[in-house]
């Protein structure tokens, strides 16, 4: 069986629905991993999220999943500041990353085209496995 030690996934504090967090904690502990939880507050983006800690990251995770199953997994979180995809890139060098964990949500052919896509960027820089979690 395949196994994974650490596993990350990049959360977007700004998401409306993290549904699928749940999904991403399950998956860890069915691995029986360390779960690490990171938010990169992209200065390319345009916008600035308003707390970008470590705890503002715990916060909206434990709002989403619940904490028997959080217990699991012991997560790890961490905020970086820079580029998504190559803070994501160093913090799977620094902790040993053994698969990435990203969310996706289909966008229009025509959005495509005209704007980057993170969770895409981040599938092209990988230097690991890297599961996708579709965003319904």
């Amino acid at each position: 069986m395949v196994t994974f030690k650490n596993i990350l996934f990049p959360i977007n504090l700004d998401s409306k629905d993290l549904s699928f967090v749940k999904k991403v904690v399950e998956t860890a502990a069915l691995f029986q991993s360390r779960l690490h939880i990171l938010y990169v507050n992209d200065e390319q983006a345009g916008y600035r999220h308003p707390t970008d800690r470590e705890d503002a990251v715990a916060l909206k995770v434990e709002e989403a999943v619940p904490t028997e199953l959080l217990g699991k997994v012991s997560p790890v979180y961490a905020v970086a500041k820079g580029a998504i995809a190559s803070e994501i890139q160093a913090y799977c060098t620094k902790e040993k990353i053994d698969l990435i964990i990203v969310g996706h949500k289909q966008r229009s052919k025509f959005y495509g085209f005209m704007f980057d896509s993170p969770d895409v960027n981040i599938i092209d820089s990988a230097n690991v496995p890297v599961m996708i979690i579709p965003k319904k």
